[in-house]
């Protein structure tokens, strides 16, 4: 069974060359063709993100007894099989085999298996051309497996979108040509598109190419309530579509389609004791393609672990970083493929709106998560999308999410994280920050009865009139100036002494604002990495999102941090006698807000 295709860089989807293979000496490659023509000696290598083999992971995971890579050429080669393993001291190879191949001007298809005592690691290989010239067409790993072995496997995509139309389109039109309409094709009968249209906007005629693909109508609710809505929607047609996997993936990302069939493959060849098993995409970055952000989490209370971030992928060392195993709790919903059993009227996710519900669902649910190279998705850096109104839901959901897994985030813990945010966005004179960061929290102690009563849509319009609205740089009173943004991101921190006496006097905040002269640089702070010392002893500043290109002004105000002071007195004070009847309820009670009964009435369906 295919395992694997050999991916080439393809615009609009990636084209960082060093994800898919590594060239030496003259070899012709354009992105407007998907094949490789290469010259006598020169050499290609395929240890990379894309077009490694994550063998020990294939093994351990799958029925697949034995690997091959097949590859379809024109011209002779010499190939060499390799194993490489990350160790402490950086990589190692194991050498497994060399044979030339091939003859000139003559199309023909060779496969090659590795032969080895040890699967660790990933399998790999290199083709040196010995012609004038040869072509690489095409190429996949295969995999030796018993026919009466495979699972019979049917995916059900779960999308909620909300004004994401050019993404969603692009990435449905990718998977109908890729395989709904693909008559070659192993998945042509094997997914189905369910999308849930939280803002009511898509074209349909642009989206619904065929009866497998399905939208539906929803309130906006949410990443929970569009997913949600998915969910029981997929729910059910299970029995009358022979569904048996889930897979949910953001609006706003970019996709290969052959993710989405290395899922599946995966899925059909699973081991009896991993029939259970979820399988994970890594996030990737939008912006720098070849930088992960995350592949697989631990939830760990709220202090939350991305493992394996920042990985360069350009580098075959990171690649094999990523085929070691770690903990998991959880894979956020940007992709993750799980049994559709696992989806039942008393258990569906929470109705949070957005943040947290995936994480909430794999600590319900999540047994065995497999994560391979290969299968990801590029999403814009959360560091690239500011909003107010996420601070409402910070601590509310971390709350409710710990609550209802009996995580013992103590109280005092909780207190102490508190003050360290409130006390940072008064440091940034972000104060509708610090209020909507507490009325996330006085809203978790108004208790189950009171989320079961929210209309989720009007809550978070509520909530977003609450917090700073990004606007054009034009209409502030702060000249933006982006060599002033641009020094803010460069600051250094102070040295000790100064930290010192900064801390002293609350960061400047007890001391007179510094008058600016009139050929001085304005004060801009980005709003993510915004420090302390950007603020120091400032009245007014600019808050600019790099990424929006707007911003907002903050300015110093005694009035607003006493009041914010005295608020955040009064919660830890209620916190004493509030959290852990709280705490109790949600954990209790925790089952009526995943019933299908409580979803139905809050969706309006």
């Amino acid at each position: 069974m295919k395992l694997q295709s050999l991916l080439f860089p393809q615009t609009g989807i990636c084209t960082e060359e060093k994800m898919y293979f590594r060239r030496n000496g003259t070899i012709d490659f354009t992105w407007d063709k998907d094949y490789l023509d290469m010259f006598r000696n020169s050499s290609i290598t395929f240890d990379t993100y894309f077009n490694g083999c994550s063998a020990e992971k294939w093994f351990k995971y799958t029925k697949v007894k034995k690997i091959s890579i097949c590859l379809h050429v024109r011209g002779q080669f010499r190939i060499t099989l390799m194993r490489k393993e990350k160790n402490l001291d950086g990589a190692t190879t194991k050498f497994l085999h060399e044979e030339t191949f091939g003859q000139p001007d003559v199309d023909s298809v060779y496969s090659f298996p590795f032969d080895t005592e040890s699967n660790s690691g990933m399998f790999c290989f290199q083709i040196l051309c010995l012609s004038e010239i040869g072509s690489l067409f095409d190429g996949w790993y295969e995999g030796a497996v018993d026919s009466k072995e495979i699972r019979p496997v049917k995916i059900a995509l779960d999308i909620c979108t909300f004004k994401r139309e050019v993404f969603v389109t692009k990435n449905v039109r990718e998977l109908y040509d890729s395989f709904l309409n693909n008559p070659n094709s192993e998945m042509k009968d094997s997914l189905e598109i369910f999308i849930s249209d939280n803002a009511k906007t898509l074209n349909q005629d642009e989206v619904v190419l065929c009866d497998k693909i399905h939208v539906f109508l929803n309130k906006n609710t949410g990443g929970a309530g569009g997913f949600t809505r998915g969910m029981i929607e997929i729910m059910n047609r299970r029995e009358e579509h022979k569904i048996t996997h889930v897979l949910v993936m953001d609006d706003d990302v970019i996709i290969n389609p052959d993710s989405v069939y290395r899922t599946f493959v995966i899925l059909s060849l699973l081991k009896d004791e991993y029939e259970d098993a979820f399988v994970g995409g890594a996030m990737l970055r939008l912006d720098k393609q070849f930088i992960q952000t995350e592949a697989g989490a631990r939830w760990n209370k709220g202090y939350l672990i991305s493992h394996k971030s920042g990985l360069n992928l350009l580098e075959t060392e990171a690649c094999l970083y990523n085929e070691f195993e770690e903990k998991t709790e959880f894979n956020a919903w940007w992709y993750c493929a799980f049994p559709a059993s696992v989806i039942s009227e008393k258990n569906l996710p929470l109705p949070i709106f957005i943040r947290g519900d995936d994480v909430e669902y794999g600590l319900r649910n999540l047994k065995h998560l497999i994560l391979m190279n290969g299968i990801c998705v590029w999403h814009e850096p959360f560091e690239n999308k500011y909003a107010s109104s996420m601070y409402y839901y910070i601590f509310r959901n971390r709350l409710i999410d710990n609550s209802i897994h009996n995580l013992k985030y103590k109280r005092t813990h909780f207190i102490r994280d508190l003050k360290e945010q409130v006390y940072r966005e008064i440091t940034y004179y972000r104060y509708k920050n610090a209020d909507l960061l507490m009325d996330g929290v006085n809203d978790f102690y108004n208790g189950i009865d009171w989320l079961m009563a929210q209309d989720g849509e009007a809550l978070h319009k509520s909530v977003m009139g609450r917090g700073y609205k990004l606007q054009d740089i034009n209409d502030l009173s702060v000249p933006f100036s982006y060599p002033a943004y641009e020094q803010a991101c460069r600051m250094p921190e102070p040295r000790k002494l100064k930290r010192i006496w900064r801390t002293f006097t609350a960061n400047g905040f007890l001391l007179p604002s510094r008058k600016k002269a009139d050929n001085e640089m304005p004060v801009v702070a980005p709003t993510f990495t915004a420090r302390p010392v950007n603020f120091y002893r400032v009245q007014k500043a600019l808050n600019y999102d790099y990424c929006s290109r707007k911003a907002f002004v903050t300015e110093k105000s005694v009035k607003e941090t006493l009041r914010l002071k005295y608020k955040l007195w009064k919660i830890s004070l209620k916190s004493v006698w509030k959290y852990k009847k709280t705490v109790k309820k949600y954990y209790k009670r925790s089952g009526e807000l995943m019933d299908l009964k409580f979803w139905s009435k809050y969706l309006g369906i």
